[in-house]
C-alpha cells in the first residue's frame, strides 16, 4: 500500500497559496570564508562548549555551492529502497544538485542509477512538469524531443530517421550510468569514482546497530513528499536531536520518548547514533512481559531489550534513519536552493506485518500519526529558517541532547578543510 496517490503533497503550492517572498541576505552577513572558519573553529570545541552553526551556513548561496561540489557530488547519497522497484520497468526520478537521474530496474532485474540526459541533444528525458510521474513502470524511456528511446538498462533501442547519419551505431550509445551500490536494502549513488565502497564507510553502523533489523527484507509502505522552505541542514539537525521533543513534539513523541534520558554514542567519523529510551514505566512493563507493546509486528530477530528504545541514525552526510522495533522511517533529503530542500519521508515494515489482523486500520492510524509529527517538524524548521536571516542571529549553545549536531559539525569541518587545502 502506498499513500502517495491518496494523500496530498502537503507542501505543494496551489492556486490559493499566498505568494512566497524571498528577502535579501542582511548587510554585514559574514563571507563564505568567514563561515568556513567559524565552523572549523566550532568543531574543535569540546561537546560541553559546543554551539550551533553560524546563520550564514543556512542562507549563503556560495556555501551551498561548496556543499553541492564537495558533499553531494562526492559522497554516497541514498535515493530509494529496493522494495520501491520490485518489477522490471519500475523507476523513480530524482535530482541531485542539478543532476537529473532515474533509479530503474531493467528487464535483466538489475537496479541501476542512470542519467536522464538524452545522448542526442541533451534533453532531460523525463522532464518535471511534462506529464512524467516521479515514479512508475515503463517498458522504455522515451525522450519527448525526438523520440529516441532507451531500455531501463540505459541501452538505446529506438532512433527514428537517423539512417543518413554516417557511421552512427545505436548499439554504441546508452544513457550514462552512475556508480551505485545497494546497502541494507537502500540504493545509493555517487558521482565520484574515488571514494571507498559503502561497506567500508558504514560497516560499524551495520555491525553495531542497524544490522539486526535486516532492512534489505523490509518493505516501504508509505512515502510523502514535502517541498520545504528551509535549508537541508535545518531538517537534518532537527531530525538528529531529541531535545525538541520537549517543545515541538510535546503531545506526540515526548509522552513516550521523553527527551530527558536520551543519549548519544561517541563520535564516529562516518555516522552518528542517538538512543531514545521509552518512558520508564513502559520499559519496565516490556521487560517484565516480553511483549514489545507495539501497534505493528516487531522486526524478527530483535531481543526484548531492543523493544525498550528507539534509535536515530545519521550516516554522513544525509542518510537519515529513525528505527523503532516495528517500523523504520527513512528520509531522502536533498537541497534545492540555499533556503529550500526536497524531503521524502517514508515508513518501512517487515512484510509479515501486512498479514496481521487489522493491519489496514493500524496502517492508516500510523500514517496519520506520522504526518502529524512531521507537520510539527515542518513548522519549527520553517520558523528556524526565517530566524537565520535576522540581523541579530548568532550561533547558540547546544544541549547535551543535541550532541549529534556537534558530530555533524565535525564531519562538515573535515569537508571544509579538505576543500580549502
Amino acid at each position: 500500500m502506498n499513500t502517495t496517490e491518496t494523500l496530498p503533497d502537503l507542501n505543494s503550492p496551489t492556486a490559493s497559496d499566498p505568494p512566497k517572498y524571498r528577502f535579501p541576505i542582511p548587510e554585514g552577513m559574514p563571507s563564505t570564508e568567514a563561515i568556513f572558519a567559524t565552523i572549523v573553529e566550532s568543531s574543535q570545541l569540546p561537546r560541553e562548549k559546543s554551539q550551533s552553526l553560524p546563520p550564514g551556513a543556512y542562507v549563503d548561496p556560495a556555501f551551498l555551492d561548496f556543499e553541492a561540489s564537495e558533499i553531494f557530488r562526492k559522497e554516497w547519497i541514498s535515493l530509494a529502497h529496493i522494495s520501491q522497484l520490485p518489477n522490471p520497468g519500475d523507476f523513480i526520478k530524482v535530482d541531485i544538485c542539478g543532476e537529473p537521474m532515474v533509479v530503474a530496474r531493467g528487464k535483466d532485474d538489475v537496479i541501476r542509477v542512470l542519467s536522464r540526459v538524452c545522448r542526442h541533444r541533451g534533453m532531460d528525458v523525463m522532464p518535471n512538469g511534462a506529464n512524467y510521474p516521479d515514479k512508475g513502470n515503463e517498458r522504455v524511456i522515451l525522450c519527448p524531443y525526438h523520440l529516441w528511446s532507451y531500455e531501463m538498462s540505459g541501452r538505446l533501442v529506438g532512433v527514428p530517421e537517423m539512417q543518413e547519419a554516417e557511421g552512427f551505431d545505436r548499439t554504441e550509445i546508452c544513457l550514462h550510468e552512475y556508480r551505485s551500490e545497494i546497502w541494507e536494502g537502500f540504493i545509493f549513488v555517487t558521482l565520484s569514482e574515488e571514494i571507498p565502497p559503502l561497506a567500508e564507510k558504514y560497516d560499524g553502523l551495520r555491525e553495531q546497530f542497524m544490522g539486526k533489523w535486516n532492512l534489505s527484507e523490509a518493505e516501504l509502505v508509505w512515502d510523502q513528499h514535502w517541498s520545504c522552505d528551509f535549508n537541508w541542514k535545518i531538517l537534518l539537525e532537527n531530525f538528529m536531536e531529541a531535545y525538541h521533543h520537549l517543545g515541538a513534539h510535546r503531545k506526540t513523541l515526548e509522552p513516550f520518548l521523553p527527551a530527558k534520558g536520551c543519549w548519544t554514542e561517541p563520535y564516529d567519523e562516518n555516522y552518528s547514533v542517538m538512543h531514545l529510551p521509552l518512558r520508564e514505566d513502559m520499559k519496565e512493563e516490556i521487560l517484565a512481559s516480553g511483549d514489545a507493546g507495539t501497534t505493528m509486528k516487531p522486526f524478527p530477530g530483535l531481543e526484548v531489550e531492543d523493544y525498550t528504545e528507539w534509535w536515530v541514525y545519521l550516516g554522513f552526510p544525509n542518510f537519515l534513519i529513525f528505527n523503532a522495533p516495528d517500523r523504520t522511517y527513512w528520509y531522502r533529503l536533498l537541497p534545492t536552493g540555499p533556503e529550500t530542500c526536497s524531503l521524502t519521508t517514508t515508513m518501512l515494515i517487515h512484510p509479515s506485518t501486512k498479514e496481521e489482523k487489522g493491519y489496514d486500520e493500524t496502517y492508516e492510524s500510523e500514517v496519520a500519526a506520522a504526518i502529524k509529527f512531521h507537520l510539527e517538524d515542518m513548522e519549527v524548521c520553517e520558523a528556524t529558517q526565517r530566524g537565520m536571516k535576522s540581523s541579530v542571529a548568532t550561533p547558540g549553545r547546544l544541549s547535551h541532547l543535541e550532541e549529534p549536531i556537534w558530530h555533524f559539525q565535525k564531519y562538515l569541518a573535515e569537508k571544509i578543510k579538505a576543500h580549502s587545502s
